[in-house]
């Protein structure tokens, strides 16, 4: 084996491994094995048993030949059999040297060892994870959508704002507010990229480094960003300011900026290709003239889907189309009130949407989740009578649009999920601080809410209620936490996916309650534990890194694994609507590609160690 100080610089180069101490690379060092290849050799071939071994390229290169068809070539620092590693299974690629190759190897049974006892090395792989899952949707899923296709230089703000190197801190500052823009390029004599400034940039300077407002910026504010060439599609700009964060993009040609394209930007570019149908939504005059729209939902979701490189951005976009649906058929139920003589509102209201509704993560078909929230002037019979009448109608209108009545009742014409600001609290209330079974149940589904008519400041109030007595008494949550636990994630033993059989017998697994559900109930756990205002999920896991709750490496591993499962379920729900099959939630795990199969195996796992952690931190074992 080569040096050890050799092994473990080489080890904390990789991305994986960054975080890593060098007391903790040490004890990974003293494990590893060594293996050379010839050019042509194979490492292994498909169908070959496990080596019971994951391997890390160290020098030379190899190619993956999956059972797809499809070649992956493979670099110094690549992880080789991680996917077995997690059930010992057989492989189903074949691996061969092009160059010559030498390889680490961490043997498995050490390597289950360390991962529990070392959480940084449990992190790392957590980190390979997300990369192979994130990866794996890259690279299966074509880009069709003519937006996402566009180029750089037509989607682009030219040109970009520039100051030069020598620019003060100061002098940056005021030119950014008197532009009334967000950041400055910063370029040399030759007009050569340096690198970015922003306003947070300065601050940091002036705040953190103690620099002076006379500083020039590019000794302490300027920032080398991420940039693209004006080829690159939106698709890959897009994703880059969403794995790294970034709210700007430069584009440069030779090193000379030409432009920049901000997260605004890329938005306001999808929703002028789609915003046709939400036009005309909003002058739909009939109800019937809804229903004819949601007819549509397949159109809408494929387009969606074909808009937005990930999943998760797709669903919002289908989501908001189920709320500008929901949001006219409110309206014209209103002008029905009024042009039967019922008058408008006497008093001030919040119908509010709950569940997947208020975290935009809406599918095809979505049932009804609603509530009132009513002012707490409401005192006359008669303008009680009033909401009652417009809420039942609501809701039978909803239904008549496609949106079928809750089985389980939770409409605004239920009086349970009927009452005005004062009572929903006294309730709210009295469920923290005398919690039960029913009552954790009930707070999963309500404790999602959001506005989709009327005023705005009662949902708030409400909101920060709950965030209020939450904070007195936090018991309920930890029922919570055990009412999640009776959905378990579908993987069991040795990492293997664990299904459930249906009624023709073939075993499935349930996507939403054996896998999103988990994630979805774990990120309101811990939103409303520390006071997240966020309702879609995935907002609220980048608030938990935020805050500094949550390492973004393990962020990124669930993320990937709700993007996974996401996309999963929504290929499968298109495929039963073009094929006039009833919708439903249930995967065949036998019916995916090995590259699916891995992947959703991987997301699996990911999300029982997500669930347990939860777990763990409210001591749900003892409960």
């Amino acid at each position: 084996m080569s040096n050890t100080t050799d092994i473990i610089e080489f080890l904390n180069k990789l991305h994986p491994f960054q975080d890593t101490s060098k007391e903790e690379l040490e004890r990974v060092v003293e494990y590893l094995t060594t293996k050379s290849l010839q050019p042509n050799e194979y490492l292994f071939k498909k169908g070959e048993s496990y080596h019971k071994t994951v391997y890390i390229v160290q020098q030379g290169r190899l190619e993956m030949h999956r059972q797809s068809g499809q070649m992956l070539a493979l670099e110094i620092g690549d992880f080789i059999g991680l996917a077995n590693f997690m059930d010992a299974s057989s492989y189903l690629s074949s691996v061969q040297a092009i160059t010559e190759v030498k390889l680490l190897g961490l043997p498995a049974t050490e390597l289950q060892e360390l991962e529990e006892l070392c959480f940084p090395l449990f992190e790392a792989f957590n980190r390979i994870i997300a990369k192979y899952i994130r990866d794996r949707g890259n690279t299966n899923r074509p880009i069709t959508s003519h937006a996402l296709c566009l180029p750089a230089r037509n989607i682009m703000k030219s040109p970009l704002a520039t100051c030069g190197p020598y620019t003060t801190l100061l002098e940056a500052y005021e030119l950014m507010r008197k532009r009334k823009i967000g950041s400055l390029g910063v370029t040399d004599q030759k007009n050569k990229l340096l690198g970015l400034i922003n306003f947070i940039s300065i601050a940091d300077a002036m705040l953190v480094q103690k620099a002076n407002s006379d500083t020039p910026v590019l000794e302490v504010a300027c920032k080398k960003d991420n940039t693209v060439n004006p080829d690159t599609p939106m698709w890959q700009i897009e994703e880059i300011q969403h794995d790294q964060n970034l709210k700007y993009v430069i584009v440069v040609e030779n090193n000379e900026p030409v432009g920049v394209i901000s997260q605004t930007d890329i938005l306001n570019n999808l929703l002028a290709h789609q915003g046709l149908l939400f036009n005309e939504i909003l002058t739909a005059n009939s109800f019937s003239e809804l229903s004819t729209f949601y007819q549509k939902i397949d159109n809408v979701a494929n387009e969606a889907w074909e808009n937005n490189h990930r999943t998760s951005a797709a669903v919002r976009n289908i989501s908001e189309f189920h709320l500008a649906l929901q949001r006219r058929c409110v309206e014209l139920t209103l002008q029905e009130m009024e042009d039967d003589g019922l008058g408008m509102p006497p008093t001030k209201y919040a119908f509010i949407l709950m569940g997947s509704a208020s975290r935009k993560e809406m599918m095809l078909n979505p049932d009804q989740d609603n509530a009132i929230i009513l002012a707490d002037d409401l005192e006359d019979d008669i303008d009680k009578q009033w909401f009652q009448t417009f809420c039942k109608r609501v809701n039978v209108h909803l239904d008549e649009v496609g949106y079928i009545l809750c089985p389980g009742n939770i409409m605004a014409k239920n009086n349970m999920f009927h009452k005005t600001l004062k009572q929903w609290k006294q309730q709210i209330s009295h469920i923290i601080h005398l919690p039960n079974k029913k009552a954790a149940r009930w707070a999963h589904v309500f404790f999602d809410f959001s506005l989709l008519y009327g005023d705005d400041d009662l949902v708030t109030n409400l909101s920060k209620h709950i965030i209020y007595e939450l904070r007195q008494n936090s018991r309920l949550l930890k029922m919570m936490v055990a009412d999640d636990a009776e959905g378990q994630a579908a993987v069991g033993w040795f990492n293997r996916l664990v299904t459930k059989r249906d009624e023709s017998g073939k075993g499935k697994i349930d996507i939403k309650r054996n896998g999103l559900r988990i994630i979805a109930d774990a990120a309101r756990i811990y939103a409303l534990k520390h006071g997240i205002e966020s309702r879609n999920t995935a907002d609220r896991l980048t608030a938990l890194v935020r805050q500094g709750l949550f390492n973004l490496e393990s962020i990124k591993s669930v993320n990937a694994s709700f993007e996974e499962l996401l996309e999963l379920l929504l290929e499968h729900q298109l495929y039963q609507m073009q094929n006039n099959q009833k919708l439903d939630k249930l995967i065949d795990p036998e019916t995916l590609s090995p590259l699916h199969y891995e992947s959703l195996r991987m997301a699996m796992r990911t999300i029982k160690q997500f669930q347990e952690k939860l777990q763990v931190e409210f001591d749900v074992v003892d409960f």
